[in-house]
């Protein structure tokens, strides 16, 4: 009896295909119509960035790599979250695109998983894709620690840049001590 990821491996295309038409409805509608048609890499780098880093996800999947890894699935998972974390997405909308591939998984395969009786195995796997969530949520958390702290030096460095045009701020590194 093939396993679930013999199954997984044989309609990896359609997931990968489901997947990312799932993630692209999350945006405004012009921008998904938009993104799903430009396959253009150059052209659009956004779902450029979404679908390698899903094919990615996918693949880690294929080769079993249970429990996930963070080392094997994270780099996959920056690439996904990293995009949706400079967006205008709340936290939990930015990571929910990791659980709509457990949609993507049922409906390409639901029909080998009741024929095959493979209930079993889908709930083991749809642990795992709840693994690369939280993993998928830490990296999500690194990305906006990085953005405010940009946003942090960038006014420290306007405001000094203002109190030293005002006069206002003394410069003592080239000062000499007089001991």
């Amino acid at each position: 009896m093939p396993a679930l990821m013999d199954f997984l491996e044989a309609q990896k295309e359609a997931v990968l295909t489901r997947w990312l038409d799932l993630v692209l409805d999350t945006y405004a509608p012009d921008t998904a119509a938009l993104w799903k048609k430009n396959k253009d890499p150059f052209a659009n780098p956004v779902r450029f960035q979404l679908e390698s880093g899903m094919r990615g996800v996918l693949d880690g999947l294929v080769a079993g790599t249970n429990p996930p890894e963070a080392s094997v699935f994270a780099p996959h998972l920056d690439a996904i979250v990293r995009v949706r974390a400079v967006q205008d997405f709340t936290p939990s909308q930015a990571v929910a695109c990791i659980f709509l591939l457990k949609k993507a998984v049922r409906e390409a395969l639901w029909s080998s998983v009741t024929e095959q009786g493979l209930f079993v195995e889908l709930l083991a796997l749809e642990s795992t894709i709840d693994v690369l969530a939280q993993i998928a949520f830490d990296i999500y958390s690194r990305c906006r620690e990085s953005i405010a702290q940009l946003r942090v030096d960038q006014i420290r460095r306007r405001y000094d840049r203002l109190l030293r045009r005002a006069g206002l701020v003394c410069d003592f590194s080239g000062a000499d001590d007089a001991s």
